[in-house]
């Protein structure tokens, strides 16, 4: 079966998702023949997925979110007006798309939670491929989810964002901890880790990795480790600088984002330090690091992250990038590793398994 992915480019965790599917599907009767990678600009982190995925990748606008001024939480009113005004750009990508399938005549789209992936099958129903989604974002659709509580608007707002991308859907592949029943639409899977994460060796050293989505929020942990310069924490987000690493202040390292030197950096670390983004939580479940999670503020889907994740027994949530708790809570952790493992070896399975299924019906619903 002939395969093209669509990836939300945001972040890098629907790229490392797409890179990690892209390998298991390696040996089986499915080809990945194009990636589609929806995003404002391409950044030093976004090359990783040309470096790792052996097929044509292209590059097209979409939504996404936008930060306040400050860069320290996520602002609705702005992503709201901001995309808007990129209506005839967002437009043009939806062009682009069609031509990218018409090119390539896929079977079928999986689509890593990009918005214009769903806008795609209905604007383009009477020719668009048939589309499965793959996401953690889908099991918030799933009648177990448990949520932060006296937060029903961001709730519904976020299930709405969902349902866009999976529109006209066949089903939706929702990545979680461990397995949730199947409901409706929604399959759950395990994590999609990359073969780069499974292969690297750890150990523990006295540092912790921290991995921010912004900037902006920096200025808390900085705060914080002005009083606590003997804790030596090692940095990494999107940023200006020329330099690979600079030293903020001592023991604080300032890193450009580095897949591979993240990874290695987390996987000998005390611990992780994050904004709770689904996919860099997997990483340090699968090399038993304690996590600390301090959702994005108005970062709704951070917020479910955080506290799945802490539910699980990943890690604690914070409000602010105080580590005071969690130098605590590092000295007495017990690592839901294994079970996390047992769970992550029955992915290829599953997924190979649901894409089977689906080829089989594939010729019925194409005569």
């Amino acid at each position: 079966m002939k395969i093209i992915f669509i990836v939300q480019g945001e972040g890098r965790g629907h790229l490392t998702q797409a890179i990690s599917l892209f390998q298991q599907l390696q040996g089986s009767n499915h080809e990945v023949v194009a990636c589609l990678v929806g995003m404002i600009k391409q950044d030093d982190f976004s090359s990783i997925i040309e470096q790792e995925i052996n097929t044509k990748v292209h590059y097209f606008s979409s939504p996404n979110l936008i930060y306040n001024q400050a860069g320290k939480g996520l602002s609705l009113k702005n992503t709201i007006i901001q995309n808007l005004k990129k209506l005839p750009e967002h437009n043009q990508s939806l062009n682009k798309m069609k031509g990218w399938m018409d090119k390539y005549q896929p079977d079928l789209i999986i689509n890593f939670y990009d918005f214009l992936a769903g806008i795609y099958q209905l604007r383009f129903s009477q020719s668009a491929p048939p589309m499965i989604c793959v996401g953690h974002q889908y099991l918030l659709l799933h009648e177990q989810f448990v949520f932060p509580k006296k937060r029903l608007v961001d709730r519904i707002l976020v299930n709405l964002n969902s349902k866009v991308t999976a529109l006209r859907a066949k089903k939706m592949l929702a990545l979680s901890f461990s397995p949730y029943k199947n409901h409706k639409k929604i399959v759950s899977i395990p994590p999609l880790i990359r073969k780069s994460v499974l292969s690297e060796p750890t150990s523990q050293h006295a540092y912790y990795v921290a991995y921010m989505t912004n900037a902006g929020l920096l200025e808390q942990l900085t705060n914080w480790h002005k009083e606590h310069t003997d804790i030596e924490i090692h940095c990494f987000l999107k940023t200006e600088q020329e330099q690979e690493v600079t030293q903020n202040q001592k023991n604080l390292f300032i890193h450009k984002l580095d897949a591979k030197k993240f990874l290695r950096l987390m996987a000998n670390a005390k611990g992780l330090i994050t904004t709770a983004g689904f996919e860099s939580v997997c990483e340090a479940i699968y090399y038993g690091k304690p996590v600390m999670m301090v959702p994005v503020p108005n970062h709704f889907e951070q917020a479910c992250n955080a506290l799945d994740a802490s539910r699980y027994g990943a890690g604690i949530s914070q409000e602010s990038f105080n580590l005071d708790n969690f130098l605590t809570y590092t000295s007495t952790f017990q690592s839901p590793m294994i079970p996390f493992k047992n769970w992550l070896a029955e992915g290829r399975s599953k997924l190979i398994a649901e894409l089977d299924s689906f080829e089989q019906v594939l010729p019925l619903k194409q005569a």
